[in-house]
């Protein structure tokens, strides 16, 4: 990567001053971008844009790409943004997808996901790659906050700048506690002067060692493995560093890898790999080595050669006593249509760490890990928030001394030139120290105690169904479909919702009919879908650290049919969640709610039929467009997720506080009927002992509470019943239940304290 905006086919740029006419800039702008010198194009754009100031959105789109592809990612959003002014009629809808690339790399999900989802509505027959990639991207932006969320507990820390220079540093290894390795793009010579003409830049691979006041001034390694005329980077060791593996570039040629053995005190003149490695006319770079007993080594590599899944795929070759096998792919389980890039194995996980643009990440390339080796791997998985960040995020490597280690970024650097995300610079990263969380076994729990913040933000969640779907004209209370499933049918009748809501209306009228659905299915159904993502991302998060969850549905009808009708087809609505959640992740949800698992996942139904229907919605089924078609009725056509109880331990050893969120006394009234609303808290004791438990809260006019029974025995449950008035939501001061409980065979009460704050 280089670190300044550039020209870097120096060859090209006298036919430069010759090239007058506007389409010859294009005409260059083109090639470049096909050579994937994506610098050299954006000077050629910049060029015909400054001369001609043109219309036409797609000048501007194939500019703002190549910015993105330079890393330049503020001019690339400005450039996507006057793109997308120009182009009001979505002539080029990958404007869209691109532009949404472009605002996650700068963190903003919010905006990425809004083009997301325009960009779904408009381009629903489209089979491109982009369109392949859209599920991806769009699970990825909902997630996001979520991962940003839950951070790992790692430090990281950018290297000095004796290492780290404004231009490009990547790759780091440690060698056990002495030295590091690293590669790095840099300024071949220097010119005193500015000029037309820039710098030439090549790369080199470079070493320090640790001293007592920090790194050694990094110096280049043998003249034999940076042989000037090449760029030499991208390097491994062997298990015994008696090789070095690296990749070496030819000027204008493709990309092989070479192999330096260690003499008596230096290394020896490189070789390049055989051809089931370095496959001609392609590149093959990246290389990393482990060794699987005296005899054998396994190479994994990167390269774009044909038989891959996507442009850059990672493969492997087995070595035996220096012969080498043939290249095989890691398959479809690492690789995808995108680029997979920079592998690490390591040995002790028997873990594969790479980066990749196409799984779902923060940024542009995330870093992923998955268990296995050779072709047999584990689903990857993203290793987190602040390892990867909006940026690229890669080289990911593990000390040989700890399980500490290096990783190169573009993310923004204090010691970049010009702009601060066009570069990688080398980052260290330290675990840090977790306290394990004590855990206790008397007093168990069951409501939403300790649910996490997000959730007053998520919930209630309303998810969206056409007339009379899933399954219609039937009495069936379940259903074979799954609710992704039903949204995409209803997405894809769209254009027929705007048709016949507008039909026999005249130009403003029909108009606003028309942006009136347009809202509909964007802030109703879309983001109702992109809630249950992020509800989905923690309620997996929260089981597999080993809680219990109850996700509480009821389910709305419009009034079309009868109230019986209408429980069963809530009832079958309420199952397509249900079936969601199982082949969510290939059914990883299915261990919890099957009863494989311990801590369970539940979903309790309250379906409602159409009786809480508005009464402007039409019944009249003549009717079609105001009882099926209008926003009113479409409204009616859904379910609703509004609770979600987790399950708590609760030690009777000390006196322990219980925090409800705010959203359990601001819930939205079902229907004006409604005045009160019963939450149940169900205490079970764990312990071997009998339990005495005293309901001591004081009387209240917003909520009572009312204990089953006051006598628990071991490993029996009584309930605690919460009533709240409708009146409640008005409420500014803090209330509290309060419980005494003690063992039977103790003096000491011991007090239970759940806090409600408004």
């Amino acid at each position: 990567m280089i670190k300044r905006y550039i020209l870097s086919c120096l060859l090209i740029f006298p036919l430069i001053l010759v090239a007058q006419e506007s389409n010859e800039l294009l005409n260059w702008a083109d090639m470049a971008t096909k050579e994937k010198d994506y610098q050299a194009a954006c000077y050629f754009y910049q060029k015909y844009i400054t001369k001609e100031n043109p219309t036409d959105a797609r000048i501007y789109f194939l500019y703002a790409d190549a910015l993105r592809l330079s890393y330049l990612y503020n001019e690339a959003e400005y450039m996507f943004e006057k793109g997308l002014l120009l182009d009001s009629n979505h002539q080029y809808p990958e404007g869209l997808f691109l532009s949404a690339l472009v605002k996650k790399n700068n963190a903003k999900y919010t905006e990425a996901l809004q083009l997301l989802e325009k960009y779904q509505l408009i381009n629903k027959t489209d089979t491109s790659l982009l369109s392949k990639r859209l599920a991806i991207e769009l699970k990825a932006c909902r997630q996001a906050p979520i991962v940003f969320n839950d951070t790992l507990p790692v430090l990281i820390e950018r290297l000095p700048q004796n290492i780290n220079t404004p231009y490009s540093e990547f790759n780091a290894i440690q060698l056990k506690d002495t030295a590091l390795y690293f590669s790095a793009l840099l300024p071949f010579t220097k010119s005193e002067n500015i000029s037309i003409i820039e710098d030439f830049y090549i790369s080199a691979i470079y070493s320090t060692r640790f001293e007592v006041n920090g790194f050694s001034t990094p110096k280049l390694i043998s003249k034999k493995i940076n042989n000037p005329k090449y760029h030499n980077a991208n390097f491994c060791f062997n298990h015994d560093k008696s090789k070095i593996y690296f990749s070496r570039t030819p000027n204008g040629k493709k990309t092989g890898i070479w192999v330096a053995e260690w003499g008596k005190k230096n290394w020896k003149n490189p070789k390049p790999l055989p051809s089931s490695v370095n496959y001609s006319g392609f590149n093959n770079t990246q290389p990393s080595i482990i060794q699987l007993d005296e005899e054998t080594d396994v190479l994994y590599f990167v390269s774009d050669r044909p038989g891959g899944i996507g442009e850059m795929d990672i493969w492997y070759v087995i070595i035996n006593n220096n012969q080498f096998g043939e290249a095989i792919n890691l398959g479809s389980n690492i690789n995808t249509p995108g680029n997979e890039i920079t592998p690490f194995y390591y040995s002790n996980r028997q873990t594969l760490y790479f980066s990749s643009d196409w799984h779902e990440g923060l940024g542009g390339y995330d870093i992923f890990k998955a268990k296995g080796a050779m072709s047999a791997w584990e689903n990857p998985e993203n290793i987190g928030f602040p390892l990867n960040s909006p940026a690229n995020d890669i080289y990911f490597t593990i000390n040989e001394v700890d399980s500490d280690g290096y990783f190169s970024s573009n993310r923004a650097s204090a010691y970049g030139i010009e702009n601060a995300t066009c570069c990688n610079d080398i980052f260290q990263f330290e675990w840090s120290p977790i306290k394990e969380k004590s855990h206790s076994d008397t007093l168990w729990t069951k409501d939403s105690i300790g649910t996490e913040q997000l959730l007053t933000k998520i919930l209630p969640i309303n998810l969206y169904f056409h007339n009379d779907e899933p399954d219609p004209k039937t009495l069936a209370i379940t259903t074979d479909k799954d609710y992704k499933q039903t949204l995409d049918e209803y997405i894809a009748l769209h254009n027929l919702y705007q048709e016949e809501y507008s039909k026999g209306l005249e130009s403003k009228e029909k108009e606003e009919a028309v942006l009136q659905i347009d809202n509909f299915f964007n802030d109703y159904v879309l983001k109702g879908y992109d809630l249950l993502e992020q509800l989905t991302t923690l309620l997996l998060r929260d089981l597999q650290r080993g809680k219990s969850i109850n996700i509480t549905v009821s389910g709305f009808a419009s009034p079309l049919f009868s109230d019986d009708y209408n429980i069963n087809l809530s009832l079958r609505r309420i199952e397509s969640l249900r079936n969601y959640l199982k082949i969510y992740e290939n059914g990883i949800f299915i261990p919890y709610m099957d009863g494989t698992k311990e801590n369970q996942l539940k979903i309790i139904n309250a379906p409602k039929g159409k009786t809480m229907a508005k009464e402007y919605v039409s019944d009249n089924p003549n009717d079609k467009r105001n009882s099926i078609y209008s926003m009113a009725a479409a409204l009616e056509r859904r379910i609703q997720i509004f609770g979600y109880d987790e399950d708590t331990i609760i030690s009777l050893q000390k006196d322990f506080s219980l925090s409800l969120p705010d959203s359990i006394l601001t819930f939205s009234p079902l229907s004006d009927d409604i005045t009160t609303y019963i939450k149940y808290i169900e205490i079970k004791n764990w312990s071997k002992d009998t339990i005495i438990l005293e309901n001591k809260t004081h009387p209240s006019n917003y909520f009572s509470t009312q204990l089953e029974k006051n006598i628990v025995l071991p490993k029996e449950s009584v309930f605690l019943t919460l009533t709240f008035y409708y009146r409640i939501v008005k409420i500014s001061s803090t209330n509290s239940i309060n419980l005494v409980a003690k063992k039977a065979n103790l003096k000491k009460d011991i007090r239970i304290e759940c806090i409600f704050k408004q």
